[in-house]
């Protein structure tokens, strides 16, 4: 199972690459440089649906 690891984020955007058919998920976080994710219409979906009504986690600080 991958670490998961936390950032600030300062924005974000969201677009749909014609060419490719994807969704493209641009982070800037606050520290470093923006991180580009692209990602399925369904795992775009996904992502919309958990963000609607997220699930609490424990938080560790470190």
């Amino acid at each position: 199972m991958a670490a998961r690891k936390v950032i600030a984020v300062k924005d974000w955007s969201c677009g749909m690459s014609d060419e490719l058919g994807r969704v493209v998920l641009t982070i800037s976080p606050t520290e470093g440089e923006p991180i580009l994710i692209l990602m399925t219409i369904f795992q775009a979906a996904k992502m919309a649906g958990e963000l609607r009504s997220p699930k609490r986690v424990p938080f560790s600080p470190r």
